[in-house]
């Protein structure tokens, strides 16, 4: 098929068995990009993939190798202790990605980030936005809030064009639905599976930013009264539009 671009991608989705990584592979694939998988286990429904861990150096580079476009989901996912679980696949595994990303000629870099890079704001009053700055509250959050500043700084120096998507609340399980339904900014905050899959097809196929440039952008749902995160920026560069207000776009029940 033909994209948005009318250009057609490789593309190494990191993450590729979890929860955005694995649909998101299916719905590049569909769109007529070659897809390939790096996770710690097979991925399902891809032939191209590669098993490996992002602390390993080598695996990483292999994993890279021939890719024009990288979207990089894979971490440890939740506040942990920073020396013994965040250390190796958050930061020293984004480290072997960005590396590899310029060793491999790599045209495009998206990182995922999250919304707890901000949650030290007040996020009661207004929107936040990007140009607030980062207000992390834990050492995950910490960890992508240094991948911000590590992707612009290898625009910058490397010359890729690098997307971090600051990624809303992403529930993972009705478990997860359950505690977002109670908290009360959670529908505010939500980021659907479905707009998960537009965003980052956007990020994909969209011209800007520039070879040398970085962005940070916004990714989240429609809110249901008070919107808590400032998505303009995503809309405006890479044309994202936010479809479903929670609880819609989701692939199991909310409650």
């Amino acid at each position: 098929m033909t994209t948005s671009t009318g250009q057609l991608h490789k593309v190494l989705v990191t993450g590729s068995t979890g929860a955005i990584g694995e649909p998101l592979a299916t719905h590049l694939a569909s769109r007529g990009h070659h897809v390939r998988g790096f996770a710690r286990r097979p991925s399902p429904g891809l032939a191209d993939h590669v098993i490996g861990d992002l602390s390993d150096r080598e695996a990483v580079f292999r994993a890279v190798a021939g890719m024009d476009t990288v979207v990089h989901l894979g971490a440890y996912p939740n506040p942990a202790d920073f020396m013994d679980v965040l250390l190796g696949p958050n930061v020293v595994g984004l480290y072997y990605i960005l590396e590899a990303a310029v060793a491999h000629g790599v045209r495009r870099v998206v990182l995922a980030s999250t919304v707890q890079v901000i949650t030290g704001h007040d996020l009661r009053d207004r929107p936040v936005h990007v140009d607030d700055g980062p207000a992390p509250v834990n050492h995950y959050a910490l960890t992508k809030a240094w991948a911000e500043t590590a992707g612009a700084m290898y625009a910058r120096v490397h010359g890729l064009s690098v997307i971090s998507a600051r990624i809303g609340w992403f529930p993972r399980n009705t478990g997860e639905c359950q505690r977002l339904a109670a908290s009360s900014f959670g529908p505010d905050l939500f980021f659907s599976h479905q707009d998960a899959n537009r965003f980052f097809e956007r990020c994909v196929e969209a011209e800007a930013p520039a070879p040398g440039s970085s962005v940070i952008l916004h990714a989240q749902s429609r809110p249901v009264s008070v919107a808590r995160m400032d998505v303009a920026q995503a809309r405006e560069v890479i044309g994202f539009e936010p479809q479903d207000t929670w609880p819609e776009g989701l692939p199991f029940p909310s409650a």
